[in-house]
């Protein structure tokens, strides 16, 4: 198994490519050295989106496409010194800018703000004196989705009563994509044998390794050629018998990619394997869901 560099040590300077090895992603509001005395959105799991990106991204949940209804909770933190000096309201709004500038910013990404109807959340909400944050409940109607698009909630903290709205937490997105089949945790291999040849890569298997929904039939995964810190998402048809788009990105840098074969996939048994290339290196991925 390959060993991996996941932390940043420095940016790697390649022949038509400059990138690091796998790093980190975006630092959250929890953690130590955050600012202090300020209103802000905790993390409701892990944040999804990169350093570069405007606003902090999550997906709280993935949706069966036959469900009812879905629910998660927000968290509303007072990052002071002490706990709340007295009650503190939070008032909350829907911002669709949010998601105009976070796609604008963001290569590859392409949200859609969820049609009015199909979500509901407090207004306002309380942070009780004495406590540091309160939960906000927020719920919506898969049903009411257009699920030809990357369904997302952009939610601001439009004002507070108490301390100032913190300019990196004071507003994010909350994707909520309709679940596709490809979802799952898989063993890759992966060979980088033909185009250019980059000695980071090499040839080696990687075990649970996660595929997530972020659109309509289209899956993320953590780093390229799980060697390079970014994402490669890949969009799968409709009735998935193919893949017909493989998109590589490391913060505001959209890799030049192509397809040269899909070779083999398998829904009913969650197996793929294809040839792409991303910045002139040539790899082979096979992809084996585990059950």
């Amino acid at each position: 198994m390959k060993n991996y560099i996941k932390i940043l040590l420095g940016f790697i300077i390649l022949t038509g490519m400059s990138s690091c090895l796998k790093d980190e992603t975006i630092i959250g509001p929890e953690s130590p050295g955050a600012i202090k005395n300020v209103i802000e959105f905790g993390n409701t799991g892990e944040i999804k989106s990169s350093t570069t990106a405007p606003f902090p991204l999550y997906i709280p949940f993935t949706l069966e496409p036959t469900a009812a209804s879905g629910e998660f909770e927000a968290t509303i933190n007072y990052a002071g010194a002490e706990a709340a000096p007295r009650d503190i309201t939070v008032n909350l709004a829907v911002d669709p800018t949010i998601i105009t500038a976070y796609n604008s910013k963001v290569s590859g990404a392409a949200f859609s703000t969820l049609p009015a109807g199909s979500y509901t959340f407090p207004e306002s909400v309380v942070i009780p004196q004495g406590q540091r944050q309160v939960k906000v409940k927020v719920s919506v109607k898969p049903g009411l989705f257009d699920a030809t698009k990357e369904n997302a909630l952009p939610l601001k903290i439009t004002s507070a009563s108490q301390g100032l709205v913190s300019g990196n937490f004071g507003s994010v997105i909350f994707s909520m994509p309709l679940k596709s089949v490809w979802e799952g945790t898989y063993t890759v291999s992966i060979n980088n044998n033909y185009g250019s040849i980059d000695a980071n890569i090499g040839n080696f298997q990687e075990k649970d390794v996660k595929l997530e929904t972020v659109g309509p039939n289209k899956l993320q995964v953590l780093y390229i050629a799980q060697t390079y810190s970014g994402n490669v998402q890949y969009q799968f048809n409709g009735d998935n018998t193919s893949i017909t788009a493989v998109n590589a990105f490391n913060g505001a840098t959209t890799y030049v990619t192509s397809i040269q074969s899909v070779d083999v996939i398998d829904a009913e048994n969650g197996i793929f394997e294809l040839h792409w290339t991303f910045a002139g290196r040539g790899i082979v991925e096979r992809w084996v869901k585990q059950k």
